[in-house]
Parts: structure tokens; sequence; C-alpha cells
């Protein structure tokens, strides 16, 4: 049963933050070799809000024992799809710039697919795991591509796949964006879960990550330090406003006491 009932977000608000905002920042990133990696990263961490927020979503309809598993699952998708989509626009004359947008989409009907054959083969009902699988997808592939595009400083395919996929980068990118994407239901799940606080952990997961892609990029492009500098920021103003919340939520418990030490008859 779902608890829409502790909805605090509108779930349109992530989505457009997370597709325009991660398109456009993996779409400026050619404009200039300092500020064009740091929009990318930006991008990226717009698009972990909505895959979080899309995860709370589906999470919610269940005990929370299928995050991990859903979270894999989009990622392994999103990383096939952008990889597919960045190939598909060398292949059809070498237009790059279509490139982000072929592996966008495609990795949402890749998603779509794998959501059919679940609900239809395994028959798992869940009345949104079509839409939230194909958003989650999406959302992912935008993170990684906006991750990869801050690290290697370009979202064409040959850079690419040198500074990126020949590196091994791909795989913590996997790794990585699972968790930070799955991680903020995962610690704030329960019957009274607050869709902002969980969002707030969202960004401070996001921005890290953005840190962490800052330092990962030493040496490979020009801006790595302002991307981990901006990172870091993001992450303490992020983590501050999510503790700040997460009192604020425990406090009706902390003053209404704990339970007598005596039964009370």
């Amino acid at each position: 049963m779902s608890n829409e009932g502790n909805f605090t977000v509108d779930p349109k608000k992530p989505l457009i933050l997370g597709a325009i905002g991660g398109l456009a920042g993996i779409y400026l990133v050619p404009i200039n070799p300092i500020l064009g990696p740091l929009f990318a990263a930006l991008g990226a961490v717009a698009a972990v809000i909505w895959g979080a927020e899309v995860v709370a979503r589906v999470g919610s309809y269940g005990l929370g024992t299928g995050i991990p598993s859903i979270g894999y699952m989009a990622l392994a998708i999103a990383i096939i799809g952008i990889l597919g989509g960045l190939s598909g626009s060398v292949f059809f004359g070498n237009i790059v710039w279509m490139g982000p947008l072929i592996g966008f989409i495609l990795s949402m009907i890749v998603g779509g697919i794998a959501a059919i054959l679940v609900t239809r083969v395994l028959k798992l009902k869940v009345p949104i795991l079509l839409r939230c699988t194909v958003e989650l997808s999406g959302a992912s592939a935008l993170s990684v591509l906006g991750f990869a595009a801050a690290i290697a400083g370009s979202y064409a395919m040959p850079v690419i796949l040198e500074k990126v996929v020949y590196t091994g980068f791909i795989a913590l990118l996997f790794i990585l964006n699972t968790m930070i994407i799955s991680h903020p239901f995962n610690a704030c799940f329960g019957p009274q879960e607050n869709r902002r606080t969980t969002l707030k952990l969202a960004s401070a997961t996001g921005f890290m990550a953005m840190a962490i892609i800052g330092v990962l990029g030493i040496g490979l492009n020009q801006s790595w330090w302002l991307i981990a500098l901006i990172g870091a920021i993001g992450w303490f103003v992020s983590i501050r406003a999510f503790i700040r919340a997460s009192k604020d939520g425990a406090a009706s418990v902390k003053w209404s006491g704990w339970w007598p030490k005596e039964e009370e008859y």
C-alpha cells in the first residue's frame, strides 16, 4: 500500500529539475573548459535528486527491500543506454550533440521494457512500477553521463572511452551513483517519512559524489578543483539542512518523553 499521504513534494518538480537540469548541464560542457564540466556535474546532482525521489515513490509501496535491486538495475540500464546513445551518434554521421539525448531516451525505453517484463512475467503488482522504472532509468542515465562528462571534460564518445571507460571510472560510477540515489530513502524510510527531508539528503549525497568526481578529474580536466570545491560546499550546506530537518522531525518524539518505568493503573 502506498504512503502517498506522506508525500510533501510534487513528483513533477524533481522530474523537471532532473531532466532539464541534467540535459542542460551536459550540453553546456563545450562552452568553456572550466565552467563546462562544472555545469555537467551540477546537472548530475539534479538528476540524482530526481532519481532519489523516484526511488522514494516506488519504495513506498513495500518494505523497502527492493530498493537496492531497482537501483542497480536502473544504473545498469543507464550505462548501457548512455554508451549506446553516444555510440549511435557516431554511427549516424558523427552527430555528437545527439549522443546524450539518444542515450537518455534509449535508457528510458530499455527501462520501460524491463518494467513490463517484471510486471507481466514476475507478476509484481506495483501500479507505478512502469512509470518509476522509466523515470529512474532516465535519471540514472543523466547522473552517469553528467559525472562522466565532468571527469572527461566532454560528452563525445572517444573522449568518454579514453578518460572514463578505459580508466575504469565507469565501474566506480555504477556503484557510486547507485548508492547516492538509493541511500536517501533507505536512510529516511519509515511511516512518517518526510519527502523534503529525503531530498535534502539526496542533495547531500549528490554533492558528496560531485566532490569525489572532482578529485577523479585531476590530470584529466582543468576544472577538477572547482568541481571538488563546489561539491564540498554543496555537501556541507545540504547535510546541515538535512540534520536540521531530521532534528525537527525527531522533536515530537523527544518531547513526548519515554514510556513509564512502572505500569500505571
